[in-house]
């Protein structure tokens, strides 16, 4: 999965500042909907869940201690 980067407009540093202000403000629950609204657009999976993790990248390793 790629992030399509023609999701996004290109913002000034003053115009981004901007924002955090707006985002600061809100209700945790609005901000966890906004999130997940981004990471559909940024992901091209709007409209749907959260894709599963493809969990065969990863393995079990066990630590060894040297005595």
């Amino acid at each position: 999965m790629k992030m399509d980067k023609k999701a996004f407009t290109i913002q000034t540093f003053k115009e981004a500042s901007d924002h955090q202000k707006h985002y600061r403000n809100l209700p945790e629950e609005e901000k966890k909907d906004l999130f997940f609204k981004l990471m559909q657009a940024a992901y091209g999976f709007v409209g749907e869940d959260w894709p599963k993790m493809d969990k065969n990248h990863f393995e079990v390793r066990t630590f060894k201690r040297e005595k």
